[in-house]
């Protein structure tokens, strides 16, 4: 079992907080109004070193931090943990970033964890790139950033690395040797209910993965390789109850190019949600999807009108290429990025994951995006990818929702393009033909399953009336 230690208070919130209002302000919440607290720890013990293709090697000592968010009240818990790895730059949690409101609101706790490197020689996760350029993060995005943000508190922190024993295909293996260790001892802890753990009077019943971006291949490793079956708490269940992963194609920085974990668990389910980027990736390297199931417990997503990054997912300090760095301020499908609020969505899919451990009610099913050759089809009246879980802001559409494949803007993230009022007038006739179209395409998220009826009301249309 590893050791907790709060970490000493410095002069500002830890990175990743949720008081943090500005600079980005992405995982802000009010939480003394949510009734929750947050608390940071250090994290210590021995764990594998594990290979990319699954081998332990040996155990070695690791310190890193965890990040709580938990109800004040005992009574508000509802006995489910969300734990998230955070990711490489600016220590993001994409998990809380796209879920917040939801957990907060349904009672959930949540814990990030950091499972970054000691600087290695040459960091694998930007060496391959000759063109990288850091702005502002530096050129190794490991304990640089987070000593260079706050020295005292992050400089304890270690994993082991060593980049030539460690690879995953033909490069040094990205992923710390010890994150599926950490994470499984991590949920193993948090399930134990220990009166001085970092739940203390709080009842642990559940823990769920929802890992996103780069991150959740640790968790994609942590099934194939069949940690699931194999580490469990001492009574035989399992430390997961149910896993989420999202905004990733696994095998795309080294490794199988797999999309269901070869060793599928039977206790829980696993979920994956992909933004059009990925769909496209796929559907460019001709990679074939999995079928949904029930047994085992199976789903995967295809989410249009949902980018892989926006503004609203960036870490601390995190500073992402705009269409005016890039020259691209006057191409109509480079100028305006995507800001529609995809966080309705994963947080209704997580919901239901919810559903489907505590009361076995299966999630929701959706189509596949149609390909066409190695694409993916577009409507000719409206433009936007044909297929997949379609949002409100896709089923009754103000825009066409562009992946960075095909528009070429050379930024990270993806653009839409408005459609002007010709076009507007054209498919709608007025504001209120939109906005009618609009209301009917909320009702029928909520009655798919991807919009939760608590979240519609707040979902504005995209056009506005003088749009028209």
């Amino acid at each position: 079992m590893p050791t907790l230690t709060p970490v000493p208070p410095s002069d500002q919130p830890p990175l990743s907080s949720a008081t943090r209002k500005t600079n980005p302000g992405t995982e802000y919440v009010d939480l003394a109004a949510a009734g929750y607290v947050e608390e940071e720890f250090y994290l210590s013990g021995q764990a594998p070193a594990i290979t990319a293709d699954g081998k332990a090697l040996f155990d070695v000592p690791y310190i890193t931090r965890i990040l709580v968010r938990k109800p004040a009240d005992p009574a508000k818990f509802n006995g489910t943990v969300v734990i998230a790895p955070f990711t490489w730059i600016g220590e993001r949690a994409a998990g809380w970033i796209l879920t917040r409101d939801y957990l907060v609101r349904h009672g959930y706790a949540f814990v990030g964890y950091t499972l970054n490197i000691n600087k290695p020689a040459q960091d694998p996760k930007t060496h391959t790139d000759p063109n990288w350029q850091p702005d502002p993060e530096p050129a190794n995005l490991n304990f640089d950033f987070m000593r260079r943000f706050d020295y005292a508190r992050y400089a304890p922190l270690g994993t082991y690395y060593d980049p030539q024993r460690f690879r995953r295909g033909s490069i040094p293996d990205p992923f710390v040797p010890q994150s599926q260790a950490i994470g499984g001892e991590l949920a193993m802890l948090l399930k134990s209910n220990l009166p001085n753990g970092p739940m203390a009077g709080l009842n642990v019943e559940r823990v769920y993965v929802n890992s996103w971006a780069v991150t959740a291949q640790v968790w994609m490793d942590y099934l194939d390789q069949g940690r699931h079956q194999q580490w469990r708490m001492p009574d035989g269940r399992p430390l997961i109850d149910a896993y989420m992963t999202g905004r990733m194609t696994f095998g795309e920085v080294g490794g199988d190019v797999i999309r269901v974990p070869r060793r599928m668990p039977e206790d829980a389910p696993f979920v994956t949600v992909y933004s059009q980027s990925e769909a496209m990736y796929d559907a460019v390297a001709g990679v074939e999807l999995p079928a949904d199931s029930d047994r085992p417990k199976l789903r995967f997503y295809e989410i249009t009108g949902m980018p892989h990054l926006r503004i609203a997912d960036l870490g601390t300090e995190e500073v992402e290429d705009l269409p005016a760095d890039v020259g691209k301020s006057d191409d109509p499908k480079c100028n305006t990025l995507y800001d529609e609020p995809a966080e309705l969505v994963v947080s209704a899919m997580l919901d239901r994951m919810d559903q489907w451990v505590r009361h076995e009610v299966p999630m929701p099913k959706a189509e596949r995006l149609q390909r066409k050759g190695n694409s993916i089809a577009r409507d000719p009246k409206f433009g936007n990818m044909i297929g997949g879980v379609r949002p409100p802001w896709v089923m009754a559409p103000a825009a066409v929702y562009w992946t960075e494949q095909e528009a070429q803007c050379g930024m990270v993230y993806e653009t839409k393009q408005p459609y002007s009022r010709t076009e507007l007038r054209r498919l709608y006739g007025s504001y209120s033909n939109y906005l009618r179209k609009f209301e009917a395409a909320k009702k029928r998220a909520v009655q798919e399953g991807f919009l939760l009826a608590e979240d519609a009301d707040d979902l504005r249309p995209v056009a506005r009336p003088e749009d028209f």
